[in-house]
């Protein structure tokens, strides 16, 4: 699009400047038959073609016609290329609000999971706390019965200790 838009440019640009030459009576210089010379490709020279000023108005009327036509093309071209931007605008805003609105589900689905998670961590912490009162108490409990075996024993040793002075004592009475 923009290259057809160059192209036409271009054209314009090229026809306006043979336009202008033409215009500042080059022509009218001669009389109404001239003597023209052209190079043709590779150097070649052609001579004596002549033009009638006659054909000129007629030629000046077309050249203006096709101008306004190559105009008319240029309008709707930078009008087809204005909606082209306007579009294209609207599909990038389009594509934006896409973007953000996937990136909000994205967000919305991590903080479920960092709800769930965060959940989970209380859950755990509460089973951990319930198990450090349990083995709290276990260990209290560890520690009572171990006291009482301590003091079972040393009772044990203390009966065993007056046993054996009593058996001895009987012995000696029985002697």
């Amino acid at each position: 699009m923009a290259t057809e838009i160059d192209s036409l440019k271009e054209q314009n640009q090229s026809l306006n400047e043979d336009f202008r030459w033409h215009q500042m009576g080059n022509f009218s210089k001669y009389s109404s038959v001239q003597k023209v010379v052209c190079k043709g490709e590779g150097g070649d020279r052609f001579e004596n073609l002549a033009f009638d000023q006659s054909f000129l108005a007629p030629l000046i009327t077309e050249y203006d016609k096709h101008l306004e036509e190559l105009n008319g093309q240029l309008k709707y071209y930078q009008k087809q290329v204005g909606e082209m931007k306007l579009q294209l605008e609207n599909v990038i805003k389009e594509n934006e609000r896409s973007e953000l609105s996937r990136q909000k589900l994205h967000t919305q689905e991590l903080l479920s999971q960092l709800e769930i998670a965060n959940e989970k961590v209380v859950e755990n912490e509460k089973l951990i706390l319930e198990h450090q009162e349990k083995a709290n108490r276990l260990q209290r409990r560890l520690t009572q019965a171990e006291e009482r075996a301590a003091s079972a024993s040393q009772q044990l040793s203390v009966i065993t200790v007056q046993r054996r002075k009593a058996a001895s004592l009987m012995n000696l009475e029985n002697i």
